[in-house]
């Protein structure tokens, strides 16, 4: 009898077990981030990409997302209400839990076409990556596509730059207004500055050998090529008839970003 009672008593011990582990399981599940590979890096609402340009910025996020362990996020919607765009963002990011790593770190940029909106906003260990000054500069450098309509050039252009501001801070250098960024010269453009200034100089040289090699004299006036007392002018004079000047005033062009500790906005 006793063996009985000993052996029941174990089977609903380890049954219990069973059950508490199930338990523990799906209540670690459902609290856990959401891994990289589950995540929509790039959620086009406001359909300003088509089917292959969504898909390419995708994975072309999700690869630089892995990469660094840092999400690199877009999202476009018709009108995102009222208020802050960043705040907004900040929202949104938390309500579908996206961000990688123990601190969900990211960068977000987010456009709104109803009041042309721009926002990029960092989160988490991010924000070491993206200062105000790096978060400003990025705006600065697509914003122009953005007003031509070019998005998909805005948002590639976005991602490489987030790549290399990730680069700058995990070597310790971070880009800030003490280390400023500067756009690298394309190599095609290198090649024809090359090629144009080789020409300059050969082209001096040249001319400088032709001149050399003149050796008629210039006169400065053709008095020097008429016959002595065989030309009289009588008269002469300069009448000044009119003088036009048209002047255009330069439109400065006023900077419409605002920033706060985590994120920066601006129109396009």
């Amino acid at each position: 009898m006793k063996n009985i009672l000993h052996k029941s008593f174990g089977q609903w011990i380890l049954k219990l077990c069973m059950l508490l582990l199930c338990c523990l399981t799906i209540l670690t599940l459902s609290m856990a981030p959401v891994h990289a590979q589950e995540q929509a890096f790039v959620t086009d609402n406001a359909n300003l990409l088509d089917v292959e340009e969504e898909n390419t910025l995708n994975k072309t996020c999700k690869e630089l997302s892995q990469k660094h362990n840092v999400a690199i996020c877009i999202i476009t919607t018709s009108d995102y209400g009222s208020g802050d765009i960043k705040d907004w963002q900040r929202q949104y990011y938390q309500s579908h839990h996206l961000g990688m790593g123990e601190e969900n770190s990211g960068i977000m940029l987010a456009i709104s076409m109803a009041g042309r909106d721009w926002g990029i906003v960092g989160f988490g260990n991010a924000q070491k990556a993206f200062t105000t000054y790096g978060r400003e500069r990025i705006g600065e450098l697509i914003v122009e596509h953005l007003s031509d309509g070019d998005y998909y050039e805005a948002f590639s252009q976005y991602a490489s730059l987030a790549d290399e501001f990730l680069v700058a801070a995990e070597e310790g250098e971070p880009y800030t207004s003490d280390h400023k960024y500067q756009e690298s010269v394309p190599i095609p453009f290198i090649v024809l500055g090359s090629f144009l200034l080789s020409l300059i100089i050969s082209l001096i040289i040249v001319l400088s050998w032709k001149k050399s090699m003149n050796t008629r004299i210039m006169q400065d006036s053709a008095s020097e090529y008429l016959k002595k007392d065989s030309f009289s002018l009588s008269n002469r004079s300069d009448i000044y008839l009119y003088h036009t000047v048209n002047r255009t005033r330069r439109v400065k062009r006023e900077s419409s970003t605002h920033s706060d500790s985590s994120g920066s906005s601006g129109k396009f």
